[in-house]
């Protein structure tokens, strides 16, 4: 097979965004080129997009589109995987983050998905379904065409609301193109399927794996003697992100304000630095977390940790969620998001209503001091990953789709 992938980065995000799959294709003898916006590897097959000029261009471009609060409309750095060698002569087209950065323009969509050859599209969030943002919470005018927006300061923030129009480009883009869906969770296969833009398109489920090399159950009294951490601590972790509405961050603060004394005695805060923990610090030995982007050190930190809060308002999948799981850490989540079915609750993980800090509280309470229940949510877990979330099925699912789509497109001429 020849396949060329486009994103708008290539190493962060590297476990859900195709680069596992383009490394695992190259390493079975098939031909991959993997095209981005920013390159940060070294590697031979990943390429930077357009010449200097159409740098120049696409940055005018952007400055443009925020002007006037257009998304993915007048960009034109994608224009420079056209002519590439390997995109012209290849079997099969895989769309990873397209709007992660203003690179790539949908009107670019119906242009190279013109049924020449399969083009997939893996969709992170439901940003193609709305009028601008990633995650619309309680928001339904994306059933209906958006405009009159009630929230543009949601990711992704716009100035004034083109909403209407901007949900009218992403119709126009989607019909014109003969694109196949790729979505990672259930609760995302039911946002396509209610989709106007969307529910036209072919798609399939094909959740994130990890390797079982990384993340899988390591010695905790050791990685925490690493860390600083006393061996008798009692530690929760959460993903620490007070700027993004949609990770549900202050949630999990109050409750863990709301906790009995000694139920958790450190707090581990992946992707903080320490200057937003204040609140915290009043009850706890608080140890930020900053962003890391290799797998290891995510499974390192986790490792420590006895319980993982993942209190998220808007979530697509929940990565963190099964890294955590992996490493034998429970997990709490909020309802209303994939998070329940993905973490197989309420078996292998805890769900909670969304938005109650106080039944928040109570199961990571009830986690803490309930070692048989704990224990069994722990096994649970373990056999969950095992089962649906390893990176050998994650690519042997894209490999086989891969192929069953190149196949039907041959046999139809």
């Amino acid at each position: 097979m020849k396949v060329v992938y486009v994103s708008a980065y290539d190493l962060p995000g590297q476990r859900f965004n195709g680069m596992v799959i383009h490394r695992a294709l190259l390493s079975q003898g098939h031909e991959s080129d993997y095209v981005v916006d920013l390159k940060y590897s070294a590697e031979d097959r990943v390429h930077a997009l357009g010449s200097r000029l159409l740098r120049k261009l696409n940055r005018a471009a952007n400055g443009m589109e925020a002007r006037q609060s257009r998304q993915s409309d007048l960009s034109v750095l994608g224009l420079g995987m056209l002519s590439q060698p390997f995109t012209r002569r290849a079997d099969l087209l895989h769309l990873q983050l397209l709007h992660a950065r203003s690179f790539f323009s949908l009107r670019m969509l119906p242009w190279i998905a013109n049924g020449k050859r399969p083009v997939l599209w893996t969709l992170h969030d439901p940003w193609i379904t709305t009028g601008h943002c990633v995650h619309s919470l309680g928001c339904e005018r994306w059933r209906t065409g958006c405009g009159e927006c009630p929230d543009l300061s949601l990711p992704l923030v716009i100035k004034e609301d083109q909403t209407a129009r901007n949900w009218e480009l992403k119709r126009k883009s989607l019909e014109r193109s003969s694109i196949h869906l790729i979505v990672a969770s259930r609760w995302m296969e039911q946002r396509v399927a209610e989709s106007p833009i969307l529910q036209h398109l072919p798609r399939s489920v094909i959740p994130f794996g990890l390797d079982p090399e990384v993340f899988c159950v390591g010695d905790q009294a050791q990685v925490r003697e690493e860390l600083g951490i006393p061996l008798d601590a009692r530690v929760a972790a959460v993903r620490w992100t007070p700027h993004n509405i949609l990770k549900g961050t202050r949630f999990a603060e109050e409750a863990l304000l709301r906790l009995p004394e000694g139920v958790v005695t450190h707090v581990l805060c992946f992707e903080s630095d320490g200057s937003d923990v204040a609140a915290l610090k009043t009850r706890y030995t608080v140890i930020p977390m900053p962003w890391m982007e290799e797998g290891r050190d995510v499974a390192r930190a986790m490792t420590a940790a006895d319980v993982f809060l993942m209190p998220s308002v808007g979530e697509t999948f929940g990565m963190m969620a099964i890294e955590a799981m992996a490493c034998g850490t429970p997990v709490v989540v909020f309802e209303g998001t994939s998070l329940p079915d993905v973490v197989g609750a309420p078996q292998s993980g805890v769900a909670v209503p969304q938005g109650d800090a106080s039944a928040l509280a109570a199961a990571i309470t009830k986690l803490m001091t309930e070692p048989v229940f704990r224990q069994a949510m722990i096994d649970s877990s373990l056999a969950l990953v095992a089962r649906d979330y390893t990176e050998a099925a994650y690519v042997a699912r894209h490999v086989a789709l891969y192929e069953e789509l190149i196949h039907e497109h041959r046999r139809a001429g």
